[in-house]
């Protein structure tokens, strides 16, 4: 169910009129046409809002925030954003740089005897 897009904001006619102007200022400046019935509409329009040198796209936005806010209440904390990306080398999952330093010292194999034509060359300890 949460795969299905929410537009209830979209039926208020102060945020609908504040979007059109939008899409319209993001048009002349960005050359992009946006749908209202795109899903990811809101994500748009705070990418080129972010994005934007016009101050008045920014305004607009900043008043489709604050209806917002006073619609739907403050938005949900993203989970995603509290765990780290899993980084990857040649399709091999890898250490973030932070906590393989920690393991190179802390789990560092321990030396184990090495014998070589019969002589034991070094010990573990």
């Amino acid at each position: 169910m949460e795969s299905t897009p929410d537009h209830r904001w979209l039926m208020q006619y102060n945020i609908v009129n504040l979007v059109n102007q939008c899409r319209r200022l993001i048009r002349a400046e960005f050359d992009e046409s946006l749908s209202l019935t795109d899903p990811q509409l809101r994500f748009k329009l705070a990418h080129f809002a972010g994005h934007t040198r016009s101050q008045g796209l920014q305004r607009l936005y900043g008043e489709i925030r604050l209806a917002l806010l006073r619609l739907e209440g403050p938005d949900p904390k993203p989970e995603q954003a509290s765990t780290a990306p899993v980084r990857r080398y040649r399709g091999q999952v890898s250490p973030s740089p932070d906590t393989s330093a920690h393991t190179a010292t802390s789990s560092r194999p321990t030396q184990k005897a090495v014998i070589y034509r019969g002589r034991t060359i070094a010990q573990g300890g």
